[in-house]
């Protein structure tokens, strides 16, 4: 006989759940009711919820649930999502976030299709005993995974005995899954706002709208192009710049494509001894090997068919200055033996030559490649790694410095908006909402791209709407998630604040239902307080 509850009763405690989820302000105490009320629903003696880490690589357990192990989430092992760059589908929790799919295991000892081992050495080092299994998704209705939620151990209510989790409770499971994702998402934006908003409070108020690297440097000029950051990690690089800037050590760049590898090596470069001769870059894959030797070393008249006058090489050309290897992974591995002669000696031979040129040249050398991982594949050359790693800094991607957003987007818009004259103030609250989103896979590059051309196609009006975006930023913003605010003239930080407590307080309301008394507790303010804010920013329903 099925002990399960009834469908009405399931509704009924659904519609529990989900108003009980959606009131939960704290993101701990919200996982940890999401974990008891899906064990209340399936009966599972342990549950836990696996989030995905600010890379979106691995999954690491939050919240762990189980009276008869009392274990703590952080020695839980993390999840890879990839193994060697492909979707790690023979891990049932990975197999569930990147394929959005439930999974079902009625026994882990048994042979089921995945990858079990973390399970059955937890349960060798606790002495327990894991049987079924059941895996759901937490991703929003807009599709975006936030992690997955984890059961064990099935129990009917009446019945001691371990048994698989009923196919009954799949479409329970994943209607309260989605509720919960929906939850999480909003606690984590909520959150994220409210420290940009204490972050731009931290300003002084005739502050400038960024912190750039050459106010750590020399004065700015033209030569020396501007690099914004306000986050501790580009606070950190900014720190290993000015370190290594009056020196000749060479630097290696490290960073995704996009993130301002070529900016900080200009920076180096203007701010440091060699500022008055030149400084030469070139890209490593932009060439063949052949053309690339002829390209850095030149040549001799007759030095090969068509070689009919002298050509001066890029390493020759930079004496005195800064050479910049752009891409130094890419490098062919025929010309990094020869380029390690050039750091080695100082010496460059031009094809044809009988007798090399001696040459006094600072490197600078930038990948996205891991150089390390190269070396360890024999695809780059170990002497030459040791050679450019003088001075390594890693420049991390924009989705790990999210506190560099309101004022990259402020200054470039406001650079564009000159560019191509437009009177533009800002953004709407749907389209900033969008913008402090998007995790920008081509870095700042590509929010450079996404701003310049949402400028071109702004005809009317102050702020830049959400029509002007991509299609790829306008799917995040969801109604059920607007949070934001415009960035006003200059990006002053009244206006800045002022756009996010409209934006605050339109959002509580609408998760209330508009309920000005119950929207006035969320904010902690007299609902005096808040009928004056509404006045005075028109907000109606």
């Amino acid at each position: 006989m099925n002990h399960f509850p009834d469908t009405l009763s399931t509704v009924a405690e659904l519609i529990k759940i989900a108003t009980s989820l959606s009131t939960e302000p704290d993101l701990q105490r919200l996982l940890n009711m999401i974990v008891t009320s899906a064990r209340t629903l399936t009966h599972a003696e342990v549950g836990m919820v696996y989030l995905l880490d600010h890379t979106k690589r691995h999954l690491y357990v939050e919240v762990y649930q189980n009276t008869a192990v009392p274990l703590r989430h952080e020695e839980l092992p993390q999840v890879p999502l990839y193994v060697a760059d492909k979707p790690h589908l023979t891990h049932c929790c990975a197999y569930s976030a990147c394929t959005g799919s439930l999974v079902q295991i009625a026994d882990i000892y048994q042979y089921s299709g995945f990858d079990c081992s973390d399970l059955q050495r937890l349960d060798r080092a606790t002495a327990y005993r894991t049987t079924s299994v059941l895996v759901v998704p937490l991703r929003t209705p807009s599709g975006v995974t936030v992690g997955v939620l984890q059961l064990a151990n099935c129990h009917e209510p009446t019945n001691a005995h371990v048994q698989p989790f009923p196919a009954t409770l799949e479409s329970v499971v994943t209607a309260f899954a989605a509720q919960a994702a929906m939850a999480i998402d909003n606690v984590r934006l909520l959150a994220e706002n409210r420290r940009l908003v204490a972050l731009l409070g931290q300003r002084q108020p005739n502050a400038d709208a960024h912190v750039s690297l050459s106010a750590h440097l020399l004065p700015e000029s033209p030569a020396v192009p501007s690099i914004i950051g306000v986050s501790q990690a580009m606070r950190q690089v900014f720190n290993m710049v000015r370190k290594v800037c009056s020196t000749d050590a060479t630097v290696l760049l490290h960073g995704e494509t996009g993130t301002g590898k070529e900016l900080l090596a200009t920076t180096i470069h203007h701010n440091s001894p060699r500022r008055q001769h030149a400084l030469i870059s070139h890209n490593c894959a932009a060439l063949p090997a052949d053309l690339l030797e002829s390209e850095f070393f030149g040549y001799r008249r007759g030095a090969f068919t068509g070689a009919n006058t002298e050509k001066q090489g890029l390493l020759e050309a930079a004496n005195g200055g800064t050479r910049c290897l752009d891409e130094i992974g890419d490098m062919p591995l025929s010309m990094q033996a020869k380029f390690l002669r050039v750091i080695q000696e100082g010496e460059v031979r031009p094809l044809g030559a009988v007798h090399s040129l001696k040459v006094d040249i600072r490197l600078i050398a930038a990948t996205h490649r891991d150089l390390h991982a190269m070396v360890a594949a024999r695809t780059f050359r170990e002497d030459l790694y040791y050679r450019l790693c003088v001075f390594p800094i890693d420049i991390p991607p924009l989705r790990a410095r999210k506190d560099d957003l309101p004022a990259l987007l402020a200054h470039t818009l406001t650079l564009y908006a000159t560019q191509y004259h437009k009177s533009l103030q800002g953004f709407t609250p749907r389209a900033f909402e969008a913008v402090l989103r998007y995790d920008y896979p081509g870095n700042v590059r590509e929010l450079k791209n996404i701003l310049e051309r949402a400028v071109l196609l702004c005809d009317a009006g102050p702020y830049l709407d959400l029509e002007h975006l991509p299609a790829s930023l306008q799917a995040l913003a969801s109604q059920t998630t607007v949070l934001s605010g415009n960035l006003s003239e200059e990006a002053s930080l009244p206006a800045i604040v002022r756009q996010f407590e409209m934006s605050l307080i339109e959002q509580t309301l609408r998760q209330h239902n508009w309920n000005q008394t119950k929207t006035a507790q969320a904010l902690r303010v007299p609902r005096r307080t808040l009928l004056e804010k509404m006045q005075r920013y028109a907000i109606k329903r």
